[in-house]
């Protein structure tokens, strides 16, 4: 209101008023108001079909791309036919933009909810460093698979593998396109072959085509069901997983390293200790994965996240880890031949099949796997990490590099031809590394409910010092008698004062009369 148009103790208890109100209120909002808005994000958080965290989930709103690189046996004739040592290169990246969604969701009581992952895969072109038509030399996985299946068996049997293996298109190594070892797929001779054995005592043959990434490209169903938790009841449950395929545990390993727990990466607990590792299961790997707190962090689209990366200990088998030997295979447990530290013996995932997963590069591995070949670079950090950026008051991922190497380890045989002769060596068949990172639509919406508490604090903050500033203005002004309009009413209270006695002696003069 108008100064003018108020006497002064309008005008005091508009300026006492307003600023005992904005000082309260100031008060409240920088003692309260960033509890409150933490509790009422911790409480919108929860995986709902109703909520914005299921907006994000359901579907990835953020492009994630697949780098995948394949490795080039460059001198297979020569190892086959002399022994040599084998000399690899790694070409690549063929990229590909992968699509996630959760398909045939199942909301249940008790605060999960179980879904299918499908995953589609698109060719980037501009973004890869090779065609889908480049050629590419490796192993034969069939005939190499079979071959270490007939391994310990008698020489009777195995020279009877040998004549069926040669007479139906065993081989040591091939060449195909990029895209038909990783997805359209090649027919394969001794596959078909394999096809019509109906031999109980072999895995099902279920095709004669062979990728890596067979009928993987947009099905929802090869990967199977997962069951997570929403975080609703408990948020400190929220995305771990609860069971894969029916199961909490995979059967693979024993103990500990069976038991299925940690992320999907799709959905993190909220507001855990930057101190915590991140558990991460991947299908793919046959195993979880410890991200560790490195005490790094960076800033990815105007937000601070702390960095998770993998360590010497990751793929360890129990020789830098007591606690990890039992990522070693049981039987090899016994028979005292656990693999050395740096690869996962995938064999028990793999229906026995000597494949290994590790950082690419066998970065943080012992020597003797990369000694084998030539074509390892195990030294360039930047390239072969596996990482995590990761903002963890809200659980958000801001940065992702999940980058893997799987290998076949090849050794010889007296018997099987096409092992004669051959020195035994890790064979990179692929490394795969998807990558992703926030975007500046997604990053906004973060940064805004990162900042609320913040906001309102600074706005208390304000209100309060305009607060403090009325009250110290209204002080001032009636100590210092300077309100507008002050001396018209101190001018009017004296002469009140000065007539006031004339009024009370008038009737003693009278009275005296």
């Amino acid at each position: 209101m108008c100064c003018k148009c108020c006497g002064v103790t309008q005008q005091k208890v508009w300026v006492f008023g307003s600023g005992t109100i904005f000082a309260v209120s100031g008060i409240l909002l920088i003692a309260c108001w960033p509890g409150f808005i933490d509790t009422q994000i911790m409480k919108a958080l929860p995986l709902t079909p109703t909520s914005k965290t299921f907006e994000k989930w359901e579907e990835l709103p953020i492009p994630v791309y697949v780098y995948m690189y394949l490795w080039n046996w460059t001198n297979a004739a020569d190892v086959q036919a002399y022994g040599v040592k084998p000399s690899f290169e790694q070409l690549g990246p063929y990229v590909y933009r992968e699509e996630r969604k959760k398909m045939d969701l199942e909301w249940h009581d008790n605060g999960t909810v179980t879904f299918n992952p499908r995953r589609t895969w698109f060719w980037e072109e501009e973004l890869s460093g090779g065609k889908q038509s480049d050629l590419i030399t490796a192993p034969h996985l069939p005939s190499l698979a079979a071959s270490n299946q007939m391994r310990n068996s008698n020489s009777f049997l195995k020279l009877m593998f040998n004549q069926a293996l040669n007479a139906n298109g065993g081989n040591l190594f091939v060449t195909h396109t990029a895209v038909e070892w990783l997805f359209d797929s090649f027919y394969d001779e001794f596959l078909h072959y394999a096809m019509t054995l109906n031999n109980p005592l072999a895995p099902a043959i279920e095709t004669d085509h062979f990728a890596w990434f067979l009928n993987r490209n947009g099905s929802k169903d090869f990967e199977g069901p997962f069951t997570v938790h929403t975080g609703v009841g408990d948020i400190k449950e929220m995305g771990e997983i609860k069971f894969w395929k029916g199961q909490n545990h995979t059967g693979w390993y024993e103990g500990e390293c069976g038991r299925l727990n940690g992320s999907t990466t799709d959905l993190f607990v909220p507001d855990e200790p930057k101190e915590k590792a991140l558990t991460i299961f991947i299908p793919d790997t046959c195993r979880i994965i410890n991200l560790e707190f490195t005490g790094e962090s960076e800033t990815i689209q105007g937000i601070e996240g702390w960095k998770y990366e993998i360590t010497p200990s990751t793929f360890d088998n129990g020789q830098v880890n007591a606690n990890m030997r039992c990522w070693c295979p049981v039987e090899k447990q016994l028979n005292d031949e656990c693999p050395a530290s740096g690869a996962t013996d995938l064999g028990p995932c793999a229906e026995g099949v000597p494949m290994y997963l590790s950082a690419d590069h066998f970065m943080y591995a012992d020597e003797s796997y990369g000694n084998t070949i030539n074509g390892y670079q195990p030294d360039n950090y930047e390239k072969n990490n596996f990482y995590m950026i990761m903002e963890r008051k809200m659980g958000v991922p801001l940065k992702v590099n999940a980058n893997v190497m799987i290998t076949l380890y090849i050794e010889s045989d007296n018997i099987i031809d096409i092992l004669k002769g051959l020195p035994s060596f890790y064979a990179p068949l692929f490394t795969t590394a998807s990558r992703a990172e926030i975007d500046e639509a997604l990053a906004k919406e973060l940064k805004l409910a990162l900042n609320l508490p913040a906001i309102g604090r600074y706005t208390g903050v304000g209100l309060l010092c305009l607060g403090s500033i009325l009250l110290a203005i209204g002080t001032l002004l009636t100590i210092k008698r300077k309100w507008y309009g002050q001396a018209d009413a101190d001018r009017q209270a004296l002469k009140e004062n000065e007539e006031a006695p004339n009024v009370t002696d008038s009737p003693s003069i009278h009275a005296n009369i």
